[in-house]
């Protein structure tokens, strides 16, 4: 599955616009921190579960936050593996161009 339909999954539930486009750009920019290498995996990890905690709190506000943060780490280790698989292909498109 794709970062991008993991994120709308995550985002199930938040109606505000403003809120999903503010959660979006977020998102965007860890995604580029650790595209341009400013950030490493183990920062990534540490962001994606940061990030997946504050919009699960945002959901669920009364939930408890254990309970919350356990969900956080499952949605970060899924937001992970896309972003490396995104992050490869882009680097072979790169490094390859379209192969024609």
């Amino acid at each position: 599955m794709s970062y991008q339909e993991l994120l709308v999954k995550l985002m199930d539930g938040i109606v505000g616009a403003d809120i999903r486009s503010t959660i979006a750009e977020s998102f965007q920019y860890i995604l580029n921190a650790y595209l341009s290498g400013r950030i490493d995996d183990e920062q990534l990890k540490r962001d994606l579960v940061e990030f997946c905690l504050d919009v699960l709190v945002t959901k669920r506000p009364f939930e408890d936050i254990d309970k919350l943060r356990g969900e956080a780490e499952e949605w970060a280790d899924k937001l992970y593996k896309a972003v490396r698989a995104y992050t490869l292909r882009q680097r072979l498109f790169i490094r390859y161009g379209r192969g024609e």
